[in-house]
């Protein structure tokens, strides 16, 4: 893989790779090579060793067996992806007027002899 400059995503990973997730190595990984995976990804940079068309092949096809730097990418791309459910817990609340079982009931009554 070739090296260009350094990759950060501060859009998404404000405190950086290895303080989101990431392993030492994977943070590693990806901002040393991080640039030349999207770039290859991208179109922007034709893959010109084994390394790259593998990676491509990998990351596209995704197998059972992948490198290291597919995997990283993939573990990115899967973190950027994620959307979370949020659920809610929701409830009725009793109405105050619905006495009716409730003999034990202190409140005073409307019925005045």
């Amino acid at each position: 893989m070739r090296i260009t400059a350094k990759f950060y995503d501060d859009k998404n990973f404000k405190r950086g790779f290895s303080r989101s997730g990431f392993t030492i190595r994977e943070a590693t990984i990806l901002e040393t090579y991080g640039r030349t995976m999207q770039s290859l990804l991208n179109g922007v940079f034709t893959p010109e060793s084994d390394a790259e068309h593998r990676f491509v092949e990998q990351v596209k096809d995704q197998p059972t067996e992948i490198s290291e730097f597919a995997q990283c990418w993939l573990k990115y791309q899967n973190k950027i992806n994620f959307k979370p459910k949020f659920y809610t817990l929701c409830g009725t609340q009793r109405s105050s007027g619905d006495n009716s079982d409730d003999s034990s009931d202190d409140s005073p009554s409307d019925d005045l002899d």
